[in-house]
């Protein structure tokens, strides 16, 4: 066979391998049952608006966007996904390699020297003969005649995205847990003065009943009692110091930081925002973690493939082109041409069970990746609608509590002032006092879990989103340093 013969084969051969169709199933999206409207939601507002993708900026405090923003710098186990994804990057160009001929250059230059040629050494050349040679030489490529590599590089992108989308879950699950751990540290600083407050007109109310103790005006069971209630306001402040400690330390672990004082705004200064409804079939785009199913059973669909490829003969390539010369001079003028071409198949006879149970073990695993997608699913329409329910009651408990708060406010306002000038017993103060703190405290509470039920309004529609594009931000698979 001459030279054009293997030059016109492998055109014919390149041909009808990019005719061929990979081995294997063919990803289809699954169907997938899309409920028409999320129970607490509003019906009549069926078309979503766009919302920040930095959505945390909607609360209007720049403390809180500060602290988010250095989150997702610093914290380790963004870098750790960051690092998880730069390493799948790797693969996946490895998988694209496999698609294409890998050839090497080589140089040689040979030397061998003859003596003594006269006395026996029939046909050698007296003196040092020097062999100069370069060629490119195909490593052992295989040609993707039935899809096997095809589909590995399918598997291999799939896995290299669900990584990429699994960052982008965590970032969200980050961004998400820092702002409700700040916003519980401005209600813990809000509680503080609160009980703070409550200590210091226990004290005060001490130190009356002290004095009309001493000149008989009251009993003293009625003193003991007012010194019962410092002491018990007192070691509520204490609790509630104690438990800003312990929400500090989360909230730096998530900053990736060391122990320090945290700063936060005033609780009643933080905006509460409307989240704007997204409707249950665009959800399916907008929540990374969704992605990040769909995009394993793309993986394990590609699997199966792969196993069955191993049904088919695999064809493999190795070859050499080069020049030869015993002159330097000619090596580059007129060399000698030579070239090798070695085409092998390895076709399977038997193997005892060996590639059916492959098979048996890539189908169902992708039987198993397709209910983990579908349950994912399910558990973002059941998540968020959670959220938009949850979210509504707590604005509505807010708005009771806020009228509760400034009702009690003026009635303790009032009973200070009569207990003062004598016209009503320590009881009747002290009850007040009491109404006064738990719904003082109350309305606190209730904005701390009005926002962060709101966080997790936008934590369950994962995250922000464009009215005009309703999918999940482009990737960008660069190394490390993207």
């Amino acid at each position: 066979m001459n030279k054009s013969s293997y030059v016109y084969g492998s055109l014919i051969l390149s041909l009808v391998i990019g005719g061929c169709s990979a081995i294997g199933p063919d990803y289809a999206k699954p169907s997938t049952a899309v409920p028409e409207n999320f129970r607490y939601s509003d019906t009549n507002n069926s078309k979503e608006k766009a919302v920040d993708k930095e959505w945390w900026k909607s609360f209007n405090d720049p403390q809180l966007s500060k602290s988010i923003d250095l989150a997702l710098l610093n914290n380790q186990d963004i870098q750790t996904a960051g690092a998880s994804v730069d390493s799948l990057l790797g693969k996946f160009d490895q998988a694209k390699s496999y698609l294409y001929p890998q050839i090497n250059g080589n140089g040689s230059l040979d030397k061998k020297g003859v003596s003594n040629a006269s006395t026996g050494g029939r046909n050698l050349i007296q003196g040092v003969t020097s062999t100069y040679a370069a060629s490119l030489s195909l490593v052992s490529y295989e040609i993707d005649l039935f899809g096997k590599v095809r589909r590995a590089n399918e598997a291999a992108r799939a896995l290299l995205l669900s990584s990429e989308y699994a960052r982008q879950t965590l970032r969200l699950s980050l961004a998400s847990g820092v702002a409700a751990s700040y916003i519980t540290l401005s209600s813990l600083e809000g509680q503080i003065a609160l009980a703070q407050e409550n200590f210091n007109a226990s004290r005060s109310i001490q130190e009356q009943s002290a004095l009309k103790y001493r000149y008989g005006s009251i009993n003293e069971s009625v003193y003991l009692q007012a010194q019962s209630a410092a002491q018990s306001a007192q070691a509520t402040l204490s609790q509630l110091q104690a438990t800003k400690i312990a929400e500090e330390g989360r909230f730096n672990l998530l900053l990736g930081r060391n122990p320090q004082a945290v700063k936060t705004t005033a609780l009643e200064s933080i905006t509460l925002p409307n989240v704007p409804e997204a409707l249950p079939s665009t959800l399916l785009e907008h929540r990374p973690d969704i992605a990040v199913a769909e995009q394993n059973l793309i993986s394990a669909n590609a699997q199966i493939g792969i196993a069955k490829a191993a049904y088919y003969p695999s064809i493999k390539l190795t070859g050499m082109l080069g020049i030869q010369s015993l002159e330097l001079s000619n090596f580059i003028s007129n060399p000698a041409k030579i070239w090798e071409l070695t085409p092998s198949v390895s076709i399977p006879i038997f193997s005892a069970g060996l590639i059916e149970g492959g098979i048996k073990i890539a189908e169902a695993e992708q039987h198993k990746t397709l209910l983990q997608y579908q349950k994912a699913i399910v558990t973002a329409f059941n998540d968020t609608d959670t959220a938009i329910g949850q979210n509504t009651k707590a604005q509505e408990q807010l708005n009771f509590q806020t009228t509760s708060q400034k009702a009690i406010q003026k009635a303790f306002e009032q009973t200070k002032l009569r207990y003062q000038v004598g016209t009503i017993a320590y009881s009747d103060l002290l009850l007040v006092q009491q109404q006064w703190l738990q719904v003082s405290q109350s309305t606190q509470i209730a904005k701390q879990n009005a926002l962060i039920a709101t966080i997790n309004l936008y934590k369950a529609l994962g995250g922000g989103w464009d009215s005009n594009d309703n999918t999940l931000p482009k990737l960008s698979l660069l190394p490390s340093g993207r």
